[in-house]
């Protein structure tokens, strides 16, 4: 993929951010801040060159970085084995580098993501952040001027939110179905938006296992929410954490978008290693149209530099050993961890829920979005306070996860780390005899 200033702050030949049809997109503040100070002068820098400001690495404590790695989940996975981060690696990893992320990391990632995702080289690249909620919050600011309004399907994942109040946004609720973003709602929201009003320009989504409601988002589904973005211009936030952690995977907007764009430029994907590698290395990554990813590089050079060199080079060491193919069959084999405890966890549920509750059985993800509509519970905010709470039951209430904080009928559980042999069935027997305690107070 050929690299793009992304990937070299302050650059000689600057992202014309005229040229690429995204660049209709950028904020007003996008379109005029670019990369300046040291930072701009980091790339100049090279043998024969006075540095910029770089510390002298030989007075540096570390000689190598040495990863043991676990036996893998999958049977046919490799043996337990040890990756070495050293030389020219480890100088790195140990100094100041590009905002945009390490280069290698950032050759494999692009490397992957048309192999993925089906995407030929093009217009588009991929930056690194410091989880993929730091480059979401961020592309926000890339596309949305203060007080804009964004397309957000509802229930949403409410880690986006503070980003958004932060900008002021206007946040316009779309309905989530059981397959997702609802192109239906999309269409009806677009359709009656008020005559002279700012329209809005994005719309974000979460379409694999969504957190909360555990809904994913079908093909033929992102082909209806995909035209109907093309009749109305709109940027799509592909916000996918969970894609890999479904058993059978469901093409991307990414992968989707050319059918509608054949230039591409209306989707971001937002991709994450925290369900699959390690959450506490904070590495995420988004693909998309070179001048939106510049400007969120642009951000990130004044707020934090860029994300730690070590966290990139420790996955980075981890992918170059695995390649492609290992990475693909661990992921799967996350992904099959996961079923089975989903699988358990709702044969519990069934056992003390059926008759009080309902939820859409999740493909991918790590949560179970309960609905309490069948036992009358109007609104799971006080039950969760009161009478959940007081039997050692703790679940998030479902205004959590409304951008206008709306009474709900749902509340949220995970299974990813619960003990399933006893403490499972112990948390939702005391839910269920919360919601008949709220029942007969309620009577």
């Amino acid at each position: 993929m050929p690299d793009s200033s992304v990937s070299t702050p302050y650059p000689s030949s600057p992202v014309d951010k005229a040229a690429a049809p995204s660049s209709s997109f950028l904020s007003d503040k996008a379109k005029t801040t670019e990369i300046d100070g040291i930072r701009g002068l980091l790339p100049l820098e090279g043998p024969g060159v006075v540095s910029a400001g770089r510390p002298n690495p030989e007075t540096f404590p570390f000689a190598s970085i040495t990863l043991n790695l676990r036996p893998p989940l999958s049977p046919d996975g490799p043996a337990a084995e040890a990756v070495t981060i050293s030389g020219c690696d480890l100088d790195e990893a140990l100094q100041y580098g590009p905002s945009a992320g390490l280069p290698a990391l950032r050759a494999w990632l692009g490397a992957f993501q048309g192999e993925v995702h089906g995407r030929a080289e093009g217009d588009w690249t991929t930056t690194v952040g410091s989880g993929s909620q730091d480059v979401m919050s961020k592309g926000f600011k890339a596309v949305l001027n203060p007080g804009d309004p964004i397309l957000i399907e509802t229930p949403v994942y409410a880690g986006i939110l503070p980003a958004l109040r932060d900008l002021n946004a206007e946040m316009i609720e779309v309905e989530v179905d059981d397959q997702g973003l609802a192109a239906k709602d999309l269409e009806r929201v677009l359709a009656t938006w008020p005559e002279g009003k700012k329209r809005p320009r994005a719309v974000y989504s979460n379409p694999v296992g969504c957190n909360p409601s555990g809904c994913s988002a079908s093909r033929e589904r992102k082909l209806e929410v995909l035209a109907v973005a093309k009749k109305y211009d709109l940027l799509i936030f592909e916000d996918d954490p969970y894609y890999f952690l479904a058993q059978h995977h469901i093409p991307s907007y990414f992968a989707l978008e050319t059918q509608f764009f054949p230039q591409g430029g209306h989707v971001v994907r937002f991709d994450s290693f925290s369900k699959l590698l390690t959450a506490g290395a904070r590495l995420g990554f988004a693909t998309g149209p070179k001048d939106i990813l510049h400007a969120i590089d642009v951000q990130t050079a004044a707020a934090n530099l860029h994300t730690s060199s070590i966290s990139q080079a420790v996955i980075y060491g981890l992918l170059k050993h695995w390649g492609t193919a290992t990475f693909l069959s661990h992921a799967a084999a996350v992904a099959d961890f996961y079923a089975a405890r989903r699988e358990r966890i709702e044969a519990i549920a069934h056992r003390h829920l059926d008759g009080l509750a309902r939820w859409v059985s999740p493909v991918a993800g790590m949560f179970l979005w309960i609905d309490l509509s069948p036992a009358g519970i109007a609104d799971t905010y006080d039950l969760v306070r009161k009478e959940a709470l007081a039997k050692g039951v703790l679940a998030v209430p479902g205004f959590a996860f409304y951008p206008n904080g709306r009474k709900s009928t749902h509340l949220r559980i995970s299974f990813s780390i619960i003990d399933l042999d006893e403490a499972a069935d112990l948390g939702l027997s005391r839910l269920a005899e919360a919601i008949r305690d709220r029942q007969r107070a309620s009577a």
